[in-house]
């Protein structure tokens, strides 16, 4: 029969015309030519009742016949039987007697002189507790995809939750030991929580989908599949889209998406798009804006998780569609991870992470070239040489602690044990710095302020009842661990209340209910004597953690691999830098710093060459025993791992002439183009610009008849012409735009003379000068950063003498918003601040675009230096010439300008 239904598309009609916006993205084309495509008229939004009888007096049954149908729909998604796949066990076994098999096995192999006591105690509570809640399946599965990584020789460590266990870290899931940390298990499963386990495990980056397919051929792909996330607006995404609907050129908003910090930064203001050179007040822009306000928190379209795969003992697709993912050989179910968990679901996270994949090529490195073997468990432990080194903030590609946040606390926090990386690790988040526990824990740290641990009025509790929860913290709590035991000893949290307040601290900027507890525990302490300005505190704390929380279990399970990439650094530069970037995207910095910082630390950089690199990058012997880094045609861009290997397999003992490397190596000529564009022909004495030359004149389908004249020329043993050599400058120009770095100088080498006249300084030089001193630093950005809550900017210049950190207030950013996120070369004028451990920031007060100079590395004419070595600019002279619009002297009088040499490409 006829039923009433509206097929609404929206809630009210008022946004019938963000409807028309999405319909156009929805099938790409501008607003203005949309036509028949939109919808006739606002009536698809849901309506009353009374609304719903009006519309449909004509046929009112049709109204009663709608919520019959809906009578006769009784399903429940509680309804849902899901089972978890039988693991095979051995037979007479069950699961909880082999998992508890398992597990007394390996943990005898953990401790080899034997379990400690508080081991075993743990081992005994947790396999109980696994056995009464059925869960000795799921452990089984991660232990045996972890072992199957393990035996495929890929790198695995589990985190998260999972370090909380005594049982994950004897089978070998996470490297947490129990008996070092105090680890709360509550927070990974509990009684009051009944929810299922949820273990994160990371593996290589690079070999994560072995892992992958190993469990969609174990499982089958009806019994297995990733799960869902919805992918919502963003300033970025939203103003993009709006934009095309509009009609605005890709120029515009780029523009406009250039105004946004991040993905989840806001929508441009006024002043901001002024800044950029936009008009506000244009209508086309203004109502672009307006759109782009609206959509942001839409769903956009529905994508894969990152790895968390939910398995089934019967056949997943008739619980929920699988679909095909864009990647090849991914499927996916259509629920994400909230789903999931209200239905109870377990999860099985097979995460990537970059640096295993480093750690991991690190060793073979090292195995290939004469070096033992090495494990994550054969890292020599307590090195005081990699603490020295991590004390001085040189920790420029060490995992977690490479930000420019992390490197400042570094040498405040002088760590000089394992646990003081688990505190590096947690300390920089905003859980900690919100709530004031930095600074408290720093003065007590390093003997300026005594350690008190508060505690409560005598009729209410001992007074040491804080002690063991916070005495490795000098009384502060850093820790999620610490702030749900201080709720349940402090403020008398039940374990269901301490639950409940972990499932309200959102995380990654999800919103929580987390003030929803304020109340119960400020007040609950104060009651029991604590003071309010501490239990408030402890409460901020906690919020912090709802913007990106770090327990200790997790810090700890990163400090391990903090320490063991910071020993490779330490001890074996080379090939921890190769190993980086071969293991690249990944971490804060590009392939040119990371070469850069290999060379501080005694490294030679070698540059590609058609005669001795491969596709990765490789190390060499030195003649003095000591080890090379030689890079690879993969930092060349464009260039695919297929040709440098046949170019590699071909060329035997060496490649005689770029002649020989047609013929015999078969490589064709655009590869050939891209090796004379990198400058890769050195070993055959070519000069870059003579190269890019002879394989030009080489016979190709079709010649042009200027090259053509000259390859009839060679052909007939005329000789060609000897053209310059390129100069530094076009060098340093062309090396950047091929290969991403120069081993040949540094752009600011260049263009330091532009600089030296308008007193600018050197990185060295700033850091060199007095607290409080007024500065000028111009260098190439590295990174920009906007921790936390956004009070402060942190910018990394570089130029050829070093680095230097700057520092912008939130008021100083916004008014030069356009020049800090858009420059690729910024001059910043400010104070020196100079701390007590020698951590130097440039207070930044104003702040110059000046990217423009990069374009005299290739123009008509160039600035060349008068030195060969940046340590020859002591001083800079005096400044001549006129000012420009920003007081800087443009045009100096004493800087020579020499006309550039021509360029046959």
């Amino acid at each position: 029969p006829l039923i009433a239904t509206n097929d609404a598309l929206y809630h009210s009609a008022v946004q019938r015309d963000l409807q028309d916006v999405m319909s156009c993205i929805r099938e790409g084309v501008k607003l203005e030519s949309a036509g028949r495509l939109l919808e006739v008229n606002a009536e698809r939004h849901l309506k009353l009742p009374c609304e719903m009888a009006r519309l449909f007096r004509a046929a009112p049954d049709a109204i009663d016949e709608t919520q019959n149908l809906l009578a006769r729909i009784d399903f429940d998604l509680g309804q849902l039987c899901y089972e978890y796949p039988d693991e095979p066990v051995p037979p007479g076994w069950d699961d909880d007697g082999y998992l508890a098999h398992l597990t007394s096995i390996h943990v005898a192999m953990r401790y080899p002189d034997g379990v400690p006591e508080k081991v075993e105690g743990l081992i005994a509570f947790e396999l109980d507790f696994i056995r009464r809640h059925s869960l000795a399946r799921y452990f089984l599965t991660i232990y045996d995809i972890v072992r199957f990584a393990k035996d495929r020789g890929i790198l695995c460590q589990g985190r998260g939750s999972a370090a909380n266990s005594a049982v994950c870290y004897a089978l070998g899931i996470t490297s947490v030991d129990p008996d070092a940390f105090d680890l709360l298990f509550a927070r990974f499963m509990s009684d009051e929580r009944r929810e299922p386990p949820d273990i994160d495990v990371d593996f290589e980056h690079e070999r994560r989908e072995e892992v992958i397919q190993y469990i969609y051929n174990r499982y089958g792909r009806h019994r297995a599949g990733i799960a869902a996330t919805v992918i919502h607006y963003r300033p970025r995404s939203a103003m993009r889209e709006v934009g095309k609907v509009f009609g605005l050129t890709d120029d515009i908003t780029a523009q406009l998406s250039g105004l946004v910090w991040g993905s989840w930064g806001d929508t441009p203001a006024t002043q901001q798009m002024r800044q950029a050179g936009l008009d506000p007040e244009n209508p086309v822009l203004h109502r672009a804006l307006h759109f782009a306000n609206r959509l942001l928190g839409f769903p956009r379209h529905l994508s894969q998780h990152v790895g968390g795969f939910v398995l089934a003992r019967g056949r997943l697709d008739e619980l929920v569609p699988i679909g095909m993912a864009a990647m090849d050989d991914r499927t996916f179910i259509e629920w994400d991870k909230d789903d999931i968990d209200e239905l109870g679901l377990m999860k099985v996270d097979i995460l990537a992470l970059g640096m295993l994949t480093c750690i991991r090529k690190a060793f073979d490195l090292l195995h290939i070239h004469g070096g033992p073997k090495l494990t994550l468990q054969d890292v020599p432990a307590e090195d005081s040489a990699v603490y020295d080194m991590l004390c001085k903030g040189d920790s420029i590609g060490v995992f977690q602690v490479e930000s420019r946040a992390q490197i400042s606390m570094l040498p405040r926090l002088k760590p000089r044990k394992f646990y003081d990386l688990v505190i590096e690790v947690a300390i920089v988040r905003p859980g900690p710095i919100q709530g004031d526990m930095v600074h408290p824990y720093l003065r007590r740290r390093n003997g300026e302020e005594a350690v008190a641990f508060p505690s409560p009025s005598p009729e209410h509790g001992p007074p040491d009842e804080l002690q063991s929860l916070l005495k490795e913290t000098f009384g502060v709590p850093l820790f999620q661990e610490q702030a749900m035991k201080l709720a349940m000893v402090a403020a008398r949290f039940s374990p269901g209340d301490a639950n409940r307040l972990r499932r309200a601290m959102a995380t990654f900027r999800n919103v929580g209910t987390i003030h929803l507890f304020e109340e119960k525990m400020v007040e609950g302490m104060v009651a029991r004597g604590y003071e309010r300005d501490f239990a408030r505190r402890c409460f901020e704390q906690i919020k912090g953690f709802g913007s990106y929380g770090f327990p200790e279990s997790h810090a700890a399970a990163f400090a391990q691999l903090v320490y063991v990439s910071s020993w490779l650094k330490c001890h074996y530069p080379a090939a921890f830098a190769c190993a980086l970037l071969n293991s690249q995207p990944m971490g804060f910095y590009a392939p040119a710093q990371i070469v850069r910082d290999a060379q501080e630390h005694g490294v030679e950089a070698r540059a590609v060459d058609v005669n001795f690199s491969h596709y990765d990058n490789t190390l060499e012997r030195r003649e003095d025993g000591s080890l090379a880094l030689r890079l690879g045609f993969r930092q060349i861009d464009g260039m695919r791992q297929d040709d440098a290997d046949n170019l590699v397999v071909r060329r035997g003992e060496n490649y005689a002439s770029i002649d020989d490397m047609r013929e015999r190596g078969r490589v064709p000529s655009p590869m050939l183009r891209r090796l004379a564009d990198a400058d890769a022909f050195r070993s055959l004495n070519q000069d870059r610009r003579q190269a890019l030359w002879d394989v030009r004149r080489l016979p190709d389908d079709d010649l042009l008849p200027l090259f053509a004249a000259a390859n009839a020329r060679e052909l007939g043993n005329e000789p060609a012409s000897d053209l310059p050599d390129m100069p530094l400058h076009e060098h340093v120009a062309a090396d950047y735009q091929t290969v991403r770095l120069s081993l040949k100088a540094h752009p600011m080498q260049i263009l330091r003379p532009v600089f030296a006249v308008n007193r600018v300084l050197s990185c060295a030089q700033t850091d060199e000068l007095r607290d409080g001193s007024w500065a000028r630093t111009a260098g190439i950005v590295l990174i920009r950063q906007r921790p936390g809550n956004g009070k402060a900017i942190f910018i990394t210049l570089e130029d050829e003498t070093g680095i230097t950190n700057a520092l912008l207030w939130a008021r100083t950013f916004e008014k030069f918003r356009a020049e800090v996120m858009g420059a690729r070369l910024l001059l910043i004028e400010g104070r020196v601040q100079k701390s007590r451990e020698g951590v130097v920031h440039l207070m930044g007060a104003r702040v110059f675009d000046r990217s423009v100079e990069l374009a005299r590395l290739s123009e008509d004419h160039v600035v060349e230096p008068e030195f060969t070595h940046a340590d020859e600019v002591k001083h800079p002279p005096h400044p001549r010439g006129p000012k420009g619009p920003d007081g800087l002297f443009r045009h100096p009088r004493d800087v020579r300008i020499l006309p550039k040499s021509r360029d046959f490409r």
